[in-house]
């Protein structure tokens, strides 16, 4: 069973071109990929499980099922998971860049319709997140 799973795991990976390093943060590091199946741009986020002995991080598994549950355009769309090298991948739609960088960017300058927006985007993801009993 084990070589089985082995198996689909390396071919789920192989799916996935990482090209290159997007951040690290605690928990593991995140890539910008290539789905080699349809050609999206992705970005997958690598966590380091090592030798638990309670097996997978908490963390990532409640990250997991609250990201399959939660689908809105407001919410960063989590398409696909898969162990690889005692490692959990999670596949995420690729963003060019997240709202903190546009705000620490000095070169960027937000007009008040843009920051309206901006907050209106992500009021409606934590109002879709308290619908569905998720605090944040």
């Amino acid at each position: 069973m084990a070589e089985v799973e082995q198996f689909l795991s390396k071919k789920v990976a192989d799916r996935y071109l990482k090209r290159e390093v997007l951040g690290e943060g605690t928990y593991g590091v995140v890539f910008k990929a290539i789905d080699t199946k349809t050609g999206q741009t992705v970005a997958i986020k690598k966590i380091r499980l090592g030798k638990q002995k309670e097996g997978v991080n908490f963390t990532a598994l409640r990250e997991i099922k609250l990201l399959k549950e939660l689908k809105d355009e407001n919410i960063i769309e989590l398409i696909d998971t898969f162990p690889h090298k005692g490692n959990l991948h999670l596949v995420f739609e690729f963003m060019e860049t997240d709202l903190e960088a546009v705000i620490r960017d000095r070169n960027i300058v937000l007009s008040p319709a843009d920051i309206k927006s901006y907050i209106q985007m992500t009021l409606k993801g934590l109002t879709f997140c308290h619908r569905k009993w998720v605090l944040h």
